[in-house]
């Protein structure tokens, strides 16, 4: 992720967040911008008690803001608004912040449930989970008294008040573009060229010494490690993230064409493989050893559609993750 734009640098978050509690104040409905990591950068506007009770729970809040980051990688890819419903079963949706091709972040709005007499199609459905029986007794009576409070609003009003938000998104690229000088425009400019030319050299520089391995990296102890054991050992510290080929060859400060011909050369395996096939390990492991929902794993270990992380361990295993809990919570109760 480029940190030269961020929207705290191109928007005023102190304006906008007056406009967006206008907003939650006049439809009912919850709104908060996010980062593209998911994190809050404005305060929740018009936020459920139910939600604000549950991002205050430690097991729930990271997966509040995993939920939060897809939804806003979704409607960048898609272009639009994106309306999906959250690990609780709430239905939110999300309208991207672009500029210049760069995902910045995204107004997240919703906290809401559905008519009961609705049948609609989104664009994903997830496994929801009430469970709140590892919680206190008290805690979990509060919560689904809070959760029968939530709002119910129809799926008209939903995608209105979406597209809406959509169009708010758009209105503040422009504006965070008409804001960009010509001087900051000119010094980006020189920058990339400097970069672009430096990425020349560099893999001039690494194809020239492909078989002799010079990307070598001292650390604190002198030790000397290679680029691909220095990938190894961050995919194991980081097995929880949805770590991308672009990601780790900018950890081990290689192009990506030269990090994928040295990973396979060192490994004997592609990067993509050998990263899916330690995050399946991990859920293996997760499926005997918790009661987390598959769809929570997935989400844990990275994955940003659960239908992928499911395709991926039946691929690997021949077998898909609920079969593969149930068949070991049999042989050992043997």
């Amino acid at each position: 992720m480029n940190n030269t734009l961020s929207l705290e640098k191109i928007i005023n978050i102190e304006s906008f967040q007056k406009i967006q509690d206008d907003i939650a104040q006049a439809t009912g409905i919850a709104i908060i911008m996010v980062n593209y990591e998911g994190k809050a950068i404005t305060n929740h506007s018009n936020c459920t008690k139910f939600c604000s009770m549950i991002r205050k729970i430690d097991r729930y809040s990271a997966i509040c803001e995993k939920c939060d980051s897809r939804g806003g990688l979704e409607s960048v890819r898609m272009k639009n608004s994106y309306i999906y419903i959250c690990h609780k079963g709430l239905v939110d949706f999300a309208a991207p912040i672009i500029v210049k091709d760069q995902y910045l972040g995204a107004v997240m709005a919703g906290q809401v449930l559905l008519e009961d007499n609705e049948n609609i199609e989104l664009e994903e459905i997830v496994r929801v989970n009430k469970d709140f029986d590892n919680l206190g007794e008290d805690l979990k009576k509060e919560l689904e008294k809070e959760y029968k409070n939530l709002p119910v609003v129809s799926i008209t009003k939903i995608k209105a008040i979406a597209q809406m938000m959509f169009h708010i998104s758009n209105y503040i690229v422009e504006e965070a573009i008409l804001k960009m000088s010509l001087n900051e425009a000119s010094h980006k400019l020189k920058e990339e060229n400097k970069k672009n030319q430096l990425e020349e050299v560099n893999i001039e520089i690494e194809e020239e010494n492909i078989d002799k391995n010079v990307n070598l990296k001292i650390n604190e102890e002198n030790e000397i490690k290679s680029p691909i054991i220095q990938a190894i050992e961050y995919i194991d510290n980081n097995i929880n993230e949805n770590i991308t080929l672009d990601k780790i060859s900018l950890v081990c400060n290689l192009s990506q064409c030269y990090f994928s011909k040295l990973f396979k050369k060192e490994t004997g395996l592609n990067f993509i493989n050998y990263l899916n096939s330690k995050k399946i390990s991990k859920a293996k492991e997760l499926l005997v050893s918790t009661d987390e929902p598959i769809n929570n794993i997935a989400i844990n270990l990275g994955f940003e559609d659960c239908g992928y992380f499911i395709r991926v361990f039946k691929k690997s295993e021949n077998i898909t993750p609920k079969k593969y809990r149930d068949l070991h919570i049999k042989n050992s109760s043997i």
